[in-house]
């Protein structure tokens, strides 16, 4: 039987990346608490992003999450602001090459009427 699945959810800190710098899959984008973002790795471990971290994947791969599954990131220890200080944090380096803008989510550029249509239920 596989007892990972009773370890409970594993976040990443920064203590994990001090010794060297972790290379992840990303394969799954959910909401976590304070309504930012849960990166959820291959591996089964999460990052919680924070807004530095989001900034840098939106430029690398696009606003919208479903760009970023598959793509091979580096976690690693960096240096982010909080409350008017400098502080470790653990700071992600795409990896997998940039999607360029005109190739991202073919879907959210092709939005016609008919995708508006629905019925409202009353």
């Amino acid at each position: 039987m596989d007892m990972s699945r009773f370890c409970g959810e594993q976040f990443i800190k920064v203590a994990d990346v001090r010794d060297g710098p972790l290379l992840v899959r990303i394969s799954v984008i959910k909401e976590g608490k304070y309504s930012r973002p849960d990166l959820i790795f291959e591996t089964g471990e999460i990052l919680s992003l924070n807004a530095t971290n989001n900034r840098t994947l939106v430029r690398a791969y696009g606003a919208s999450s479903d760009d970023w599954i598959g793509k091979e990131i580096e976690l690693c220890v960096g240096q982010v602001e909080f409350k008017g200080e400098m502080q470790d944090s653990v700071i992600v380096r795409p990896v997998s090459p940039p999607i360029p803008a005109d190739e991202r989510t073919a879907a959210a550029k092709t939005v016609t009427n008919s995708d508006l249509d629905d019925e409202i239920q009353m």
